[in-house]
């Protein structure tokens, strides 16, 4: 009874001081300019990047009702033709990641014939939700349809990784929603449910793991029909073929969870039109990955720290010896572990806890022990409050 009264006595008390102690060191990390590259460093980096860099087998390709074909850099006369061909496959939907703002000749003609001839098209558009007047939408001569938004979650395109996105959004439709729209009527009912939520996406692979086509294939004369019918098909700027690889186009490119380099200064790795085709994928397969509220983050970090309190407590009572050799070992173990519980949880169960606070605390948790002391001492010396604590004398028996 007397280690119960103490865990809910002594050591809530030190949780709680842990705790704010945290929050304050974080609002001066936030808010002070000179930790801004430290900030900067970290505030694009999820652990469970991890998953995507070593362990997760990229090496399949999806055989599901999916193809992407190259757009490359074809003129609208170009686009046509291939339009027309992908018709001639009976697909049941043609997703174009490609923006037609404005028209440049007669060709033209050519491509909007087959937007009429055709009703299972989906055209994107690129809205600016803040400021209006900025938006991009298609010409009219093409389309007068203004929904289908590109625009996916980040910070900023040129340097954050994009991870999650919005099936819906100031009562317009993703892109995907729309492709999603125009195949499959139930899946699209399914995804009316996540109606204004933010949606963490899961990333199968980059280009490889998709069928895909390049203009040429598809539009040889003996290109295999029976790869396109029935399927979602999109098409997309996904590079040149034959390219000097040692010249990166950055074009439509973005950063993902898939990057080689987890931070620092790297290149991006994934045209949007493959960001399309994983988030499409994971919609028709009802993968999701479940995000872990920051709440039940806080909470559960709280309620480890507390449990974890009464060994480090007792080893700072036997001493600096135990507290800082046997200490540091079991920081050092219970990191790692933190780490491999969570990817682990990632891998398996597809769930995305956030261990930054919980490992925060832990790891700072012989500081924040030593800076208790210092305040019960103070508390008592200076202020001379009748405080009575195990800290005050270091009796196991107090």
């Amino acid at each position: 009874m007397k280690w119960l009264k103490r865990f809910f006595t002594e050591y809530l008390a030190l949780n709680l001081f842990i705790f704010v102690c945290v929050w304050l060191l974080s609002l001066l990390v936030l808010n002070v300019s000179f930790f801004d590259p430290f900030t900067e460093a970290f505030r694009d980096f999820s652990l469970t990047d991890l998953y995507y860099q070593k362990i997760k087998d990229r090496n399949g390709i999806y055989k599901g009702p999916l193809v992407l074909i190259n757009a490359e850099n074809k003129n609208r006369k170009e686009l046509s033709f291939l339009l027309e061909k992908i018709q001639q496959s009976n697909p049941r939907t043609v997703g174009l990641d490609i923006m037609f703002t404005n028209r440049q000749s007669d060709d033209d003609t050519l491509l909007r014939n087959q937007f009429q001839k055709h009703n299972n098209f989906v055209l994107p558009s690129y809205p600016n939700f803040e400021n209006p007047v900025e938006s991009i939408y298609n010409d009219s001569f093409f389309t007068r349809e203004k929904n289908n938004y590109v625009n996916i979650e980040g910070d900023n395109k040129e340097t954050s990784t994009i991870r999650h996105y919005y099936p819906f959004y100031d009562h317009q439709q993703a892109f995907t929603t729309g492709v999603l729209q125009k195949f499959n009527t139930s899946l699209y009912q399914k995804l009316l449910k996540k109606k204004g939520e933010r949606v963490e996406i899961h990333y199968w692979g980059n280009l490889s793991n998709f069928t895909y086509f390049n203009f040429d294939e598809v539009m040889d004369p003996g290109f295999d029909t029976q790869a396109l019918t029935g399927k979602i098909v999109l098409v997309g700027y996904l590079g040149l073929p034959n390219a000097n690889l040692t010249n990166r186009i950055d074009e439509d490119m973005v950063f993902t969870p898939l990057n080689e380099k987890l931070s620092g200064r790297s290149y991006p790795d994934m045209y949007g039109c493959v960001t399309h085709a994983n988030i499409l994928r994971m919609v028709i397969e009802d993968d999701y990955i479940k995000v872990i509220p920051e709440w039940v983050n806080l909470a559960l970090s709280f309620i480890l720290i507390w449990l974890m309190l009464p060994l480090f407590c007792g080893l700072f009572f036997k001493g600096d010896i135990w507290f800082n050799g046997l200490g540091t070992g079991v920081q050092l173990i219970g990191s790692i572990l933190f780490v491999f519980i969570t990817i682990l949880v990632y891998r398996h169960w597809d769930i995305k806890f956030d261990p930054g606070v919980l490992l925060a605390c832990f790891v700072l948790l012989p500081t924040f022990i030593n800076l208790y002391e210092v305040l019960l001492l103070t508390l008592r010396h200076q202020f001379k409050l009748p405080i009575r604590s195990r800290f005050l004398n270091k009796d196991p028996n107090d």
